[in-house]
């Protein structure tokens, strides 16, 4: 049942960007024309290059800004609104309702910047030079194999995992906000804002509070390491504590939907 909620968010969610995403990457090639004719072209020829890449980058800009708004509304209309009355009476546990939208909005956002960094590299003019040096340039690094090879994947492997994580602490703290200004009969959506703004000032009080037990910690973890180590130890400990958010998070958003929901 899970796995039909999942396809269930899913394609209530893409269906969003079924023309958002290629529209990006067929004006990534757009701009990539025009910026590669520039060298000696009119003015009508800047002008137009000036147009496609404004409209480029404020499709990439409201990609980012639509899937924030869709993962509310998501989230809002789905388990606190009128389709609340459906989505809870399903043979499937509260912390799977809210696991299906919180796994749907970050793979989305993730899929997201995949594909503004993809457009990024439409863009460039790369030629068949550029493209052999890549490969001499893989095949150098796969047959030197080292530690900073290794450390070099381990930070781009952390640094993701990083960023997947804090797309999932920044969405949970959404939905328990909106959790929390559903417990009101009245004004929810201004409850919702309130209580987001509380939960960032508690936070934010509780970790300057805590900030030098957490240096003392962080010194002692890293005492001896210095360089890309001293990145791939500093990557983890954000994690854990990003992760530690996240399941503050959830906890609170799944015990107000499991005893304390309010769909009246």
């Amino acid at each position: 049942m899970f796995g039909k909620l999942l396809k269930y968010d899913f394609r209530s969610m893409w269906k969003q960007f079924a023309f958002i995403w290629p529209a990006a990457l067929a004006l990534a090639l757009v701009n990539r024309f025009t910026i590669s004719s520039l060298e000696g072209s009119s003015t009508v020829g800047e002008t137009t290059a000036g147009v496609a890449m404004l409209i480029y980058v404020s499709i990439l800009i409201a990609m980012f800004i639509i899937a924030v708004i869709f993962v509310i509304q998501r989230f809002y209309k789905g388990l606190l609104g009128d389709e609340g009355y459906l989505m809870h009476t399903l043979p499937v546990r509260s912390w799977q309702l809210v696991g299906s939208k919180l796994l749907c909005a970050v793979i989305t956002t993730a899929v997201n910047v995949v594909v503004a960094i993809f457009s990024i590299f439409l863009i460039i003019p790369w030629n068949h030079a550029d493209f052999q040096e890549i490969i001499r340039a893989f095949q150098y690094l796969f047959s030197h194999w080292d530690i900073n090879a290794t450390y070099g994947v381990l930070g781009i492997v952390e640094s993701i995992l990083f960023m997947l994580v804090s797309f999932a602490t920044g969405f949970l703290q959404l939905y328990l906000a909106m959790s929390v200004g559903h417990l009101f009969n009245k004004n929810r959506v201004a409850m919702s804002v309130i209580a987001f703004i509380a939960v960032n000032t508690v936070v934010g009080i509780l970790l300057n509070t805590a900030s030098p037990a957490m240096e003392h910690v962080f010194s002692a973890i890293t005492a001896g390491t210095a360089g890309m180590s001293l990145y791939l130890r500093s990557i983890c400990i954000a994690i854990v504590g990003e992760l530690i958010l996240s399941a503050i998070y959830f906890v609170g958003t799944e015990y107000i939907l499991r005893n304390k929901l309010n769909l009246e």
